[in-house]
């Protein structure tokens, strides 16, 4: 769902009770709690979207008070005139009513923040050109636009500026490069990835693809997005290293040679698997809050320490990426706080 809909008067709630699971309909204003408006009373249903992501991830995980018991929390249009909701969110409603089957404009509906972008990407310098040669890297791809929960119009930045710088630079480098056909390369690497299928198919182990692949969404959600406490970040790496152990026993539903998207899956899976140690050792190292990244144990930014951009390399035949850290050139625009006035909860 769109933040229009809390834009346009739209309230975030969940019952004071945990386990109440009456209809939202039932359930008197007493008995309800708008956690947005007590938490922050300047700014309600409007404050900006990285801090009502971490309030419901509180909400949820910490408060233990998710609808159902699961990741959910109610947005509520139901006291706002259908008149109104037809004319400026008739879209996004029709789309939940699809989905889900009920009325936005007469049930509450139930939301949770999405994991849409990964915060972050491959190394580029001024050229957009990465750390392999002949590889350019533009838009949500690249690492250097983001913010707290990256920040709106982020990605049109680093998609227009990124785009026109890298495709003239890619088209220089294809110009400069002297002629060869590159036969001995392009074999040795399709050998090399036919033989990684060929062991997909080939494995009889007892572990479904994508069963792993929803432990690891439901670790990563709990422990490693927009809240982080040390001690469950150690917790997730050492799931993540379970999770890989078990990956090299999986087995797959679909054997076929043609069009098989088990196979491409299995190997995104892996990759999944081992990006996601990336972002938990990282933010294990990183003692501070900033941007999307917030523990409460270190709720300041430490522009001191931590003024710097996390760099990882991964090496297929090591246990464990490797870890650098690059300074940000601040020269230009000096880095201030953004500051709402709110209570210091979080």
């Amino acid at each position: 769902m769109s933040e229009s809909a809390r834009g346009e008067g739209g309230r975030v709630w969940v019952p004071r009770t945990q386990g109440d699971n009456r209809d939202p309909k039932s359930i008197p204003e007493s008995e309800r709690w708008y956690f947005l408006e007590e938490w922050y009373p300047k700014y309600g249903n409007l404050v900006p979207r990285d801090v009502a992501t971490r309030a419901i991830f509180k909400v949820v995980y910490e408060h233990n008070l998710g609808i159902d018991g699961k990741p959910m929390v109610y947005l509520d249009l139901t006291h706002i005139d259908r008149k109104i909701l037809d004319k400026k969110l008739e879209g996004i409603l029709e789309i939940y009513e699809k989905f889900v089957g009920d009325d936005p404009r007469d049930t509450p509906m139930k939301i949770f923040p999405g994991m849409h972008y990964t915060m972050g990407g491959l190394w580029v310098d001024y050229k957009q050109s990465t750390n392999i040669p002949g590889i350019y890297s533009a838009g949500e791809s690249e690492y250097q636009y983001h913010g707290a929960n990256r920040l709106g119009a982020n990605s049109l930045v680093s998609c227009i500026w990124g785009g026109f710088i890298a495709g003239p630079s890619a088209v220089q480098y294809a110009r400069g490069l002297q002629q060869s056909d590159g036969n001995g390369y392009f074999e040795a690497e399709r050998k090399r990835q036919l033989e990684i299928n060929d062991g997909l198919m080939r494995a009889d182990g007892s572990e479904n693809p994508f069963l792993l692949w929803r432990e690891l969404g439901e670790e990563m959600t709990k422990n490693c997005t927009v809240i982080r406490y040390n001690k469950n970040l150690q917790q997730c790496d050492a799931k993540l290293v379970e999770l890989l152990e078990r990956f090299q026993k999986i087995n797959l539903s679909d054997r076929s040679q043609w069009a098989n998207t088990t196979v491409a899956f299995a190997r995104q899976l892996y990759n999944m698997l081992q990006l996601s140690r990336v972002i938990a050792q990282g933010a294990a190292m990183r003692d501070e809050s900033r941007g999307a990244h917030y523990k409460p144990d270190f709720p300041d930014r430490d522009d001191k320490n931590w003024l710097k951009t996390t760099k990882a390399t991964f090496a297929p035949d090591a246990d464990e990426p490797k870890f650098e850290f690059e300074p940000v050139d601040v020269s230009l625009i000096p880095p201030r706080p953004r500051k709402y006035d709110v209570s210091d909860w979080i």
